[in-house]
């Protein structure tokens, strides 16, 4: 009887550490999901250039659903690419002179802006709009 009680509190902590390790590997994984969203078939791919105080394309039409950014910055300065809007707050990590970076984000109909949140650069030019029909 002695062990059935011992067997039973083993397998009550083993279960107990099954569940912090999928809590542990939870939360890591949404922090590491801070460029990218989960969402099913390809996505459409939109090229941005960052310069130095400019995006181009400065307004930018896409269908709803995933949409990969593929940044490249075309300044002497570090540029960051966030998306807000419709409720959703993505930002890709700063990305250096003469780097190229991505962020991918799921969108739905609405308007978003796009800019970027270093120091002053939206006030200095590194905005714009993205609609997604």
């Amino acid at each position: 009887m002695r062990h059935r009680g011992l067997a039973t509190r083993v397998a009550g902590v083993m279960g107990l550490g099954l569940l912090l390790v999928g809590v542990a590997c939870g939360s890591g994984a949404a922090e590491a999901d801070t460029q990218t969203t989960a969402s099913s078939g390809p996505a459409q791919e939109i090229k941005v250039s960052m310069g130095d105080f400019f995006y181009d394309p400065k307004d930018i039409s896409v269908e709803a659903g995933r949409v990969r950014f593929l940044l490249s910055n075309v300044g002497k300065t570090a540029h960051r690419f966030a998306v807000t809007g419709e409720g959703v707050k993505a930002s890709s990590r700063n990305v250096g002179a003469g780097r190229e970076s991505t962020l991918e984000v799921d969108l739905r109909p609405g308007t978003y802006k796009m800019g970027c949140t270093l120091g002053d650069h939206e006030a200095r030019g590194s905005v714009g709009i993205i609609i997604v029909k």
